[in-house]
């Protein structure tokens, strides 16, 4: 049971969390989880690019729900990514937006970003 009254705000901080994801070299940084707020249909993790350029984050991994990609940088064309997805290269060049199915065989490599460049992961679905 919660302290808080209904219409209430709640607000969570100390963002992002960083969680263990299958395939990942280090812990991703998460801004939802599907804990959250009693329980929530989409996951979100991600984070700025330029430190990246040239260094995979994720070994080729699955999840078992489908995936966004989200790619987004302050001027259009400011970040590039290359995506695997079961085999076969696609590059995106942002704004962009690539759907990942579930059990599909992914991973990403930044291959340039300018400053506040930004690649989010948006899980969807059950999270079991």
């Amino acid at each position: 049971m919660s302290d808080r009254r209904p219409g209430e705000a709640e607000i969570i901080g100390d963002l992002p969390i960083p969680l263990a994801v299958a395939g990942h070299h280090q812990p991703a940084p998460f801004y939802l989880t599907a804990d959250m707020f009693g329980g929530l249909p989409v996951q979100l993790a991600g984070g700025e690019l330029t430190a990246l350029i040239g260094k995979p984050v994720a070994a080729p991994h699955t999840h078992p729900v489908d995936e966004l990609y989200l790619l987004v940088s302050p001027n259009k064309g400011g970040a590039r990514i290359e995506v695997q997805l079961d085999g076969v290269r696609h590059e995106l060049l942002s704004p962009a937006v690539m759907r990942i199915p579930a059990g599909s065989e992914h991973c990403f490599l930044t291959l340039e970003a300018e400053v506040g460049s930004y690649c989010f992961g948006v899980l969807l679905g059950d999270h079991q």
